[in-house]
């Protein structure tokens, strides 16, 4: 647990840094001042091979925010302030990145405002675990919701349907080629998949106790992702053959809550239940004095 979250003011650094965590089990990752966000994971396939398992974020989405790292005690640290209205209103931000031998690598969002305030994007997450020798359409992918959010032509979400007889349901394992093809109207509005899921036990909104929410497998490597959050939420992104695939730790462009990514890569984001009510992707307002906390994991292995 974080004790003292936030010591001091966090000024914003003239240029960035990286950090790498490293296990026993031969993974790196790497973590940039540039958004805060993961820049490579590198780890073997079955076979002892290392790749990059991670699509890092390109030059193409808006130009991400600045952060302070440090490294400490097998962890990172991202700290970042933000400026919120008048003079003297803030909000503070916080990131942790652990990495466990076991290949779970631990991320503890922490944000207070010093005045109301709308929470900022969190980094996006996006993989390929062949390491980019072949795109994801073999990659099979478990998710645990009956339900999804459906989308109008701008990217809005308009309403919740269930998964069951459409390509959304992920309920058991499936392989993410075969349902972009699938004749759907929500994947042609979309390009592909770009939707947030709510997964079991918390169809309600809010959070609740960290749990496995989703499941990748690529057969030919053998790895095997897995992502457990606290959140309500999960964003699913992938998109259609033809569609603007980027290349390995290139950039991609920004459609919706997700990422128009072609047939090269999936993300896997935690999110927080949409306002359907007005139509809007899903926004915490920070009151004074209270801090936002949320985990999310994700942990790589292999499948014989």
């Amino acid at each position: 647990m974080m004790t003292h979250p936030f010591p001091g003011t966090v000024a914003e650094p003239d240029d960035y840094r990286l950090f790498t965590l490293k296990n026993a089990g031969d993974m790196a990752v790497t973590i940039s001042e540039r958004g805060g966000a993961l820049r490579s994971w590198r780890t073997p396939d079955r076979y002892g091979r290392m790749a990059d398992v991670l699509l890092a974020a390109g030059a193409a989405a808006p130009v991400p925010a600045l952060w302070r790292g440090s490294q400490a005690g097998g962890a990172v640290v991202m700290l970042r302030t933000a400026q919120q209205g008048a003079p003297g209103e803030r909000i503070d931000y916080r990131l942790d990145y652990r990495l466990g031998d076991d290949g779970s690598l631990t991320i503890d969002y922490c944000a207070r405002a010093g005045a109301p305030a709308a929470l900022e994007t969190k980094p996006h997450h996006c993989f390929n675990l062949n390491g980019g020798a072949g795109d994801v359409g073999d990659h099979m992918l478990r998710i645990d919701a009956d339900y999804y959010v459906e989308i109008d032509a701008g990217g809005n979400p308009v309403g919740v349907a269930t998964v069951g007889g459409t390509p959304f349901d992920f309920r058991q394992p499936a392989p993410i080629g075969p349902r972009l093809s699938w004749p759907d109207s929500q994947i042609d509005k979309a390009g592909g998949f770009d939707h947030c899921f709510f997964v079991r036990s918390h169809y309600a909104g809010g959070q609740g106790a960290l749990r496995e929410v989703a499941r990748v497998v690529d057969p030919g490597s053998g790895r095997c992702l897995q992502m457990y959050t606290t959140e309500a939420g999960l964003q699913f992104s992938a998109g259609k053959r033809g569609a603007a695939a980027p290349e390995q730790g290139g950039p991609r462009a920004a459609v919706g809550m997700g990422l128009s990514l072609g047939p090269g890569g999936f993300c896997l984001d935690a999110n927080a239940r949409p306002n359907l009510a007005s139509a809007a992707w899903p926004q915490v307002i920070l009151q004074p004095g209270r801090e936002y906390r949320q985990t999310t994991v994700y942990r790589l292995s292999l499948q014989d």
